[in-house]
C-alpha cells in the first residue's frame, strides 16, 4: 500500500508540474518532467517493487496501472488525438517492459509463479 501511495503521489505531482511548465512555456523543464512521466508509466511495476520490495502483487498492480497510463501517454504524444496505432504501440511497449520485469523477477525467485 505504501508503494502505491508514494508512486501515485509522485505521478500526480509530476503531472501537475508538467502542466504548469507547459503553460509557462518552460520547454526544457516540461520535456524533463514528461520524460519522467513516460518512464514511470512504462516501468510502473519495477518502481512499485523498488519503493517497497515486500509488496505482494506489484507486478499485477503495476501492469494494471500502466496500461491506462500508457494509453494516456499515446493520447498526449498524438496532440490529444486518439490514434489506434500510437495506442497500440504504447500498450505493447508497457506490456513488453512489464513482461521483461516479470521474467527478471521469476529468474531471481522474487515472485510466485502460478
Amino acid at each position: 500500500m505504501k508503494a502505491i501511495l508514494v508512486f501515485s503521489s509522485m505521478f500526480i505531482f509530476l503531472f501537475v508540474l508538467h502542466i504548469v511548465f507547459a503553460a509557462n512555456d518552460l520547454d526544457m523543464l516540461f520535456r524533463i518532467v514528461a520524460s519522467l512521466l513516460v518512464l514511470m508509466t512504462f516501468f510502473c511495476a519495477p518502481l512499485l517493487w523498488l519503493i517497497d520490495s515486500d509488496m505482494r502483487h506489484s507486478q499485477r498492480i503495476g501492469y494494471g496501472a500502466s496500461v491506462p497510463l500508457s494509453i494516456g501517454i499515446a493520447y498526449a504524444y498524438t496532440n490529444m488525438d486518439f490514434q489506434m496505432g500510437a495506442t497500440f504501440l504504447a500498450v505493447i511497449a508497457t506490456s513488453l517492459t512489464h513482461y521483461a520485469w516479470w521474467l527478471f523477477m521469476k529468474e531471481n525467485k522474487r515472485i510466485e509463479v502460478g
